[in-house]
């Protein structure tokens, strides 16, 4: 059939998320994406437009997948147990694979200087949902005082976790994440 796509779309995306992972989105090309995902570039273009666009596709079921974990992992225990799951799930996403892939948003929000308003508006979407996840969880907890307004405290939260991310970028392990995570709860936890 004319016009039929000849590839699985979930793969293809999956793959290209790989790609701009492991690259960022100035970095990787449409050849890149082409050798990775066995799909030749005119039918990608044909499919999707331009890099870019298969970018936002990639992206958008990154963030929906990234926050669904982030609100799983915010859900249970008092705010410190919650924050720290919270923690544990970034420093482990970021840490992954060989070389470890570092933070997509982080990486995404890098080239914002170079990228166009509907990359960074992704970007900001997926922070303040993040954000919202976070006040949600800390406003929950039964029965615990906030001395900080927790949307004010969710996004000290989340300006943190760029933090951990250019320090993973800077060559600091996994256990030393981790530790400064546990840090900064045992820190923030007396405002909670």
């Amino acid at each position: 059939m004319v016009g039929a796509r000849q590839f699985d779309e979930q793969e293809v995306i999956a793959i290209a998320l790989e790609v701009f992972w492991r690259k960022g989105l100035h970095d990787a090309s449409m050849q890149d994406l082409a050798t990775a995902t066995g799909v030749q570039r005119g039918s990608l273009y044909n499919a999707y437009g331009d890099k870019e666009a298969i970018f936002l596709r990639a992206f958008d079921q990154y963030a929906g997948q990234f926050l669904e974990t982030a609100g799983n992992a915010l859900t249970q225990g008092d705010a410190a147990a919650r924050l720290q799951k919270l923690f544990d799930m970034i420093i482990v996403n970021m840490t992954s694979g060989s070389p470890p892939r570092g933070c997509l948003t982080t990486r995404a929000a890098l080239d914002g200087a170079v990228s166009s308003a509907a990359v960074r508006e992704r970007v900001q979407n997926l922070l303040s949902g993040l954000e919202h996840l976070v006040s949600k969880a800390i406003s929950s907890v039964a029965n615990t005082p906030t001395r900080i307004d927790a949307n004010r405290l969710a996004r000290v939260v989340v300006t943190f976790t760029r933090g951990l991310a250019v320090m993973e970028r800077a060559g600091y392990s996994r256990k030393h994440l981790k530790e400064a995570a546990a840090t900064f709860v045992d820190a923030l936890v007396g405002n909670v």
